[in-house]
């Protein structure tokens, strides 16, 4: 899809984020097992990948946003059929593979990139440390660098999940190319801070919650319902807005 075909995001409130996660869950119940068994398929292929040497954690990345693409598809297909089939879990890899893998690629770029700017952070701080003399307290040497490399990877970080959240859904239903769908999928973020923030509040605390109580097994729950969330996210900000981006 050319960039100006591309659909404008729409700025919703804050609180629609709740309704995101309910349409989600509400699509998951409606195939549960189907979904279940797509969650743990995802999982199955990640641990694969991303024990491969040397490429393990990009080709993880690259799997990641394929199977996403599929099943925020999936969940599109089943909202308005009523049908769900565990094949449609492959609908990114047959459709738009080579865009949705471009996507986990320039993930693994931006993670890289969140590395070495770190490490440079720390070498400028350390050289201004020593240049004021306060080198010589080591406390206040730690004390920064931490302060630093956090910070540093957490802008990194952050605008890399910004990108990525509408992203698969913007390939897979608008058609975009992966640049397109990453800078939009920033811009619709940005443009819904509110919703944004408490999404990702809501996935930090809530996912490794439900897994650690589920002894693991929540996986095969929380994969296929961040998606049909994403998904929810995206009939919000996008479906119902014209072109024009």
């Amino acid at each position: 899809m050319h960039a100006h075909n591309l659909p404008t995001p729409a700025e919703v409130p804050a609180s629609r984020a709740l309704s995101w996660f309910r349409e989600g869950w509400r699509l998951f119940l409606a195939h549960p097992a189907v979904w279940a068994m797509m969650g743990a398929a995802t999982f199955l292929v990640l641990a694969i990948a991303v024990w491969l040497p040397l490429i393990g954690r990009v080709l993880a990345m690259v799997v990641l946003q394929v199977l996403a693409g599929g099943m925020v598809a999936a969940a599109h297909h089943s909202r308005e059929t009523g049908a769900l089939k565990i094949n449609e879990l492959w609908d990114g890899l047959r459709q738009h593979a080579a865009n949705l893998a471009m996507i986990g690629v320039l993930q693994g770029i931006a993670l890289t990139a969140a590395g070495i700017l770190t490490f440079v952070t720390s070498l400028v701080l350390g050289l201004l440390l020593d240049i004021t003399g306060l080198a010589g307290f080591d406390w206040i040497t730690l004390a920064l660098s931490w302060v630093a490399d956090i910070f540093v990877s957490f802008v990194v970080v952050m605008g890399m999940l910004l990108a990525l959240w509408f992203a698969p859904a913007l390939v897979m239903l608008n058609r975009a190319s992966p640049f397109d769908a990453m800078r939009l999928s920033f811009r619709a973020a940005l443009r819904n801070t509110g919703a944004s923030a408490l999404v990702g509040g809501v996935l930090v605390l809530g996912v490794p919650l439900a897994i650690t109580l589920t002894f693991g097994f929540g996986i095969v729950v929380v994969i296929p319902l961040v998606a049909t969330t994403i998904y929810a996210s995206w009939r919000d900000v996008f479906a119902n807005t014209g072109a024009g981006a």
